[in-house]
């Protein structure tokens, strides 16, 4: 994947649907779905559809079974994950020790972006945005929100 292409709706969409779920208080997050042959995201399943619970005590964290309709809903789409989102309290978008330890999906080129502030603040563009990109064996590398590395389309 050279970048990831969101369409600027669907961004603000999400944002708002991030902001609404944490309520100013809690972590929330999504997975970004699209086509297999696209790095496009075509849209979003929030964590807390798939798992009620997975923001309870504050961070993301997902029960045993909970992201099986995921992959179902994957499988019967023919879609896939090409990135996952989550926010963050405050202005850090960098990844927390269980961020880097735990990725949503461990699968090298995989991107996680993180939003600051739960999402309250508006955001104009990728420019706040941490973007994070696994490489395998619990590496990553940090892209700058403005790297093209994710970008915002208008289509």
């Amino acid at each position: 994947m050279d970048s990831l292409a969101i369409p600027i709706w669907r961004w603000l969409a999400l944002l708002r649907d991030l902001r609404q779920r944490s309520a100013a208080q809690r972590e929330s997050g999504a997975f970004l779905l699209g086509r297999p042959e696209e790095d496009r995201v075509v849209k979003y399943v929030l964590y807390d559809t798939l798992d009620p619970h997975v923001a309870d005590s504050g961070v993301i964290m997902f029960r045993g079974g909970c992201i099986a309709p995921l992959w179902e809903m994957c499988h019967r789409e023919g879609m896939r994950v090409v990135a996952d989102v989550h926010t963050h309290p405050g202005n850090w978008t960098g990844q927390s020790s269980s961020d880097r330890v735990h990725p949503m999906i461990s699968q090298p080129k995989h991107v996680a972006i993180i939003v600051p502030c739960f999402a309250a603040r508006w955001l104009q563009g990728l420019g706040k945005v941490g973007i994070h990109e696994y490489l395998g064996d619990r590496r990553w590398k940090t892209w700058a929100g403005d790297s093209g590395r994710v970008r915002l389309v208008i289509i």
